[in-house]
């Protein structure tokens, strides 16, 4: 079992932030060789100030995984990024709650599923709701129900 404290004690991160909501900050994020060389990770946006919750805050923004690089998973989403429902909420964190930095771990291909969800728990253990971005058209991206 992993919790978020666990995670962030052994996490990496990615060498730069994103400042601005711009499609080139973006990219250059996304483009350092950490990005691509991170595969099999479980992954954290985390932004600089706390963003209330039901219960207290928290500076996570999403929580996720992948088996690609963070690069190859993030690039081939970078229109959507600045599209629809994410445009208006990134710009908003960017602006009232500060930079977003990418926080990672590797894990076993067969144990992703299973960390995220854990950490998603985590979450929801200590706000009562989860992360910003992972709650997405009524749904919980990537949980099962406790």
């Amino acid at each position: 079992m992993i919790t978020l404290q666990e995670f962030f004690q052994k996490c990496e991160y990615l060498p730069d932030s994103i400042k601005s909501h711009t499609l080139q900050q973006f990219r250059q994020v996304f483009s350092s060789q950490e990005a691509r060389d991170a595969k099999n990770v479980l992954y954290v946006f985390v932004c600089e100030k706390k963003i209330p919750r039901v219960k207290g805050k928290s500076n996570i923004i999403y929580i996720g995984k992948t088996k690609q690089t963070l690069r190859k998973r993030y690039m081939q989403y970078v229109v959507a990024f600045y599209s629809g429902e994410n445009s208006p909420l990134y710009h908003y964190i960017i602006a009232h709650y500060g930079k977003i930095t990418i926080a990672y771990k590797p894990f076993p291909k067969q144990k992703l599923k299973q960390a995220e969800t854990e950490l998603l728990n985590d979450y929801y253990k200590l706000h009562k709701e989860y992360p910003p971005r992972n709650f997405q058209r009524g749904r919980i991206k990537g949980v099962r129900p406790l």
